[in-house]
């Protein structure tokens, strides 16, 4: 059984987030696990009907989600220019992240086919690393504000606070992670002091866990590594800010932002969401050209929370297939549209040996 809120948010998630749905419904009728689903229309879209992007109870419909649902699919929140500044679905990412208190983003950047990375001579067993992020302190904890403002004097202030409760968590979450995964080697992400609350925290965790080799690695570094000796990484836990930075950077090497998702976690609940993390693509809206393979692999990953393992991988081997078969869309250098390239998918996996 899966329970699953379906929030598909602004912009070209109410087109891509459609085909993951009906890659998850085609994988329970072949897989045949339950599949019970309900769309909320969160966003600009419900602004512009009814003049509330949410609703006036929204804080209650979050605190409800894990008793309803066993996940959540979302798309993305972002500016429209048809609304004021600040309307959009993003409450309903700060209220997934923050007020169910989900810390743990979990990015992979993994390589579907040989032919996308722009990276030279690399190929799939090269890039196949984990990027994750703490996703409710530093930068995005909701404490930024400004005064003065319009004026020449306008000052912004945005603190980017770390607590060891929260930086402590997301380490230990990274090296049972890596565990799980059964890997050994984790780098640690941050510009900090080298006696920092991350780099002191980071020696008290990784000492727990001899058998993980474990390194502090500023994030410039990485980022450079990322893009020059991908195969030396395989999993990375950082900041938010830097975590951010890097997953989107590992979306690159793997071909496009459109192949990019990720899953944000906390082992104390049941309940996790999904999502792909291209953002709301304002400029392709309505084309029919946007990418649909990160929102279907986000329900790939959810599936294998929700312990469909078969089901998740067979979905990961359609997409492979669709992507070989030059099913993709212009920003892999195809022609197809989204839907096509859902099609294609599903195809796929129905007759995974044609």
């Amino acid at each position: 059984m899966v329970r699953l809120a379906v929030i598909p948010g602004d912009g070209i998630s109410s087109e891509v987030v459609p085909e993951a749905v009906k890659t998850l419904e085609a994988a329970s009728e072949i897989y045949e696990y339950s599949l019970e689903y309900e769309t909320f229309d969160f966003g600009v879209e419900r602004y512009l009907r009814t003049g509330q992007a949410v609703p006036d109870d929204f804080d209650d419909f979050i605190r409800s989600l894990p008793d309803k649902f066993d996940a959540a699919l979302f798309g993305a929140g972002g500016t429209d220019p048809r609304v004021p500044t600040g309307i959009s679905a993003q409450p309903v990412l700060h209220g997934l992240r923050r007020g169910l208190d989900l810390y743990a983003n979990v990015r992979p950047s993994r390589l579907l086919s040989d032919d996308l990375t722009p990276l030279k001579g690399k190929t799939s067993d090269d890039i196949d690393f984990v990027v994750i992020r703490e996703n409710t302190e530093g930068y995005e904890s909701g404490t930024a504000g400004n005064f003065k403002v319009g004026t020449p004097d306008e000052v912004e202030i945005r603190p980017e606070y770390n607590t060891r409760k929260g930086v402590s968590r997301i380490l230990e979450f990274a090296f049972e992670h890596t565990q799980r995964l059964g890997r050994t080697n984790l780098a640690m992400a941050e510009k900090g002091l080298p006696d920092g609350l991350w780099s002191r925290t980071f020696a008290d965790v990784s000492a727990r866990y001899p058998d993980i080799e474990a390194r502090h690695v500023h994030v410039d570094t990485l980022a450079y590594l990322i893009v020059t000796a991908p195969e030396t990484l395989s999993v990375i836990v950082a900041e938010n800010r830097a975590g951010d930075i890097l997953s989107d950077l590992g979306g690159a090497i793997q071909g496009s932002r459109g192949l990019a998702y990720s899953g944000c976690f906390n082992p104390e609940h049941e309940f996790a969401y999904f999502e792909p993390v291209h953002g709301t693509a304002p400029d392709i809206v309505g084309r029919g050209i946007a990418n649909p393979i990160a929102s279907i692999m986000a329900a790939r990953m959810m599936l294998e929370f929700r312990g469909h393992q078969q089901a998740a991988d067979a979905i990961e081997q359609a997409v492979r297939a669709a992507i070989s078969t030059g099913a993709v869309t212009r920003d892999l250098g195809g022609r197809n549209s989204t839907a096509q390239v859902g099609d294609a998918v599903r195809e796929a996996l129905r007759n995974p040996n044609r």
